[in-house]
């Protein structure tokens, strides 16, 4: 499926692309994730799956892995506090349980080529993207933060990994 956002010049703001983002989790059948008052990290995540135009499959979610390393200025101590959050970790148990520990290995192997054009595009990228974004760039059409930020997305033919990992989503 491809989304609006997942378009280079997209012309929505960046919070009608978090808005699209999330709708498409519930036409899949995945909850969306919200922040607990006074907290953006959910958001933080959301935006950037948005900037970089990938979805939530896990081939997309290792190269937004990817995005995050090598294009995104953040501390890692606040990086972590995702991981820390109870949904994500309740995420985490379910996609081990459901595929196992050895499925991490072969998802980073079979994205090898995805994350690879997404090195290069992150070497092109003007600044890097601030995970801990203004609140007045979610006004901003997508389009012109990625100019501003150099930000090249992968086409669909280039996000493309194979025959997609099969999982619930569910935990």
């Amino acid at each position: 499926m491809n989304l609006r956002y997942q378009q280079q010049d997209c012309s929505l703001t960046l919070r009608e692309g978090v808005e699209e983002y999330r709708a498409y989790l519930s036409v899949i059948g995945r909850k969306a994730i919200t922040d607990k008052e006074g907290t953006r990290l959910i958001l933080e995540h959301d935006v950037s799956h948005v900037i970089f135009g990938m979805d939530t499959s896990l081939e997309q979610e290792a190269g937004l892995d990817t995005w995050l390393l090598l294009g995104c200025q953040f501390r890692w101590r606040y990086i972590r506090r995702y991981s820390n959050l109870p949904e994500i970790r309740a995420l985490y148990r379910s996609l081990v349980a459901d595929c196992g520990w050895s499925l991490f290995p072969r998802l980073y192997w079979k994205c090898l080529g995805m994350q690879w054009r997404i090195f290069r595009r992150t070497r092109k990228m003007k600044s890097k993207w601030p995970f801990q974004f203004p609140e007045a760039w979610l006004d901003q059409p997508v389009a012109m933060l990625r100019e501003e930020h150099g930000v090249s997305i992968l086409t669909p033919e280039e996000r493309e990994t194979g025959e997609v990992v099969q999982w619930n989503g569910r935990y």
